[in-house]
């Protein structure tokens, strides 16, 4: 009975947030930053400090939210089906980006780990930060690591890549298409990626879906040979 009042305000000051941020990225002439969720982790990084509130606390307020999660990446079936033809015809392609795409992520992570002296469970946070929360988070858990530090990598590496696709599809893959770089929003910055592209090229947002989802189960299934091979040996 205590946690329903702090619920609710949460709850509220989510979607007042949400709601807000919208609105301000819609007047934004600058498209890297028609992002609502940019905008609304920045007003989450300064508030829940502000107030002296953890991040695990305020994520078990908001758990009503954290549980549709699992059911809109359900959802994100249809229009995955309605794509079916385009990424069956691409699937080869798709997953070899997805292999080199996640293997890269996480070995760079692991990487900047030991090249910064960072302990076993700061390393075992940045892992997986190239996939979505609902599955870092879990990986993250697995092998050691802390739910916050976890949950800020998978926040800066989703901003990030969103942020930066413009400059580098510009200036690197000029002649990629809207289908690609939807693909490799989905793929590289998560939800992130599908927020971006819902302001970019909304026509394509299906793919920038198959692109998470893709990234999520690479992960997983590289996690689990991982600590397969591990326990055998």
């Amino acid at each position: 009975m205590d946690d329903i009042i702090p619920t609710l305000v949460w709850l509220t000051a989510t979607f007042l947030i949400w709601l807000i941020s919208r609105r301000l990225t819609e007047k934004l002439r600058i498209s890297s930053l028609r992002n609502p969720l940019f905008f609304a982790i920045i007003v989450l990084c300064i508030l829940l400090p502000g107030v002296g509130l953890a991040p695990s606390d305020y994520l078990a307020y908001v758990r009503p939210l954290t549980f549709l999660i699992g059911l809109a990446t359900v959802a994100l079936a249809l229009p995955l089906w309605q794509q079916r033809m385009l990424i069956h015809a691409n699937a080869r392609a798709m997953l070899l980006s997805t292999l080199v795409s996640t293997v890269t992520g996480i070995l760079a992570a692991v990487a900047l780990g030991w090249l910064f002296g960072l302990d076993q469970p700061d390393i075992a946070s940045m892992g997986p930060k190239m996939t979505t929360l609902a599955v870092a988070l879990p990986l993250s858990r697995l092998t050691g690591g802390w739910d916050n530090l976890a949950i800020l990598c998978v926040m800066c590496n989703g901003v990030g890549g969103s942020f930066i696709s413009s400059a580098l599809w510009k200036n690197v893959v000029p002649e990629s298409g809207p289908e690609e770089r939807a693909f490799s929003l989905g793929l590289s910055s998560h939800a992130m990626g599908i927020a971006r592209t819902l302001a970019v090229s909304p026509d394509h947002v299906s793919l920038a879906s198959c692109g998470m989802l893709l990234s999520a189960l690479m992960t997983a299934i590289l996690y689990g040979l991982a600590l397969a091979t591990a326990i055998s040996s």
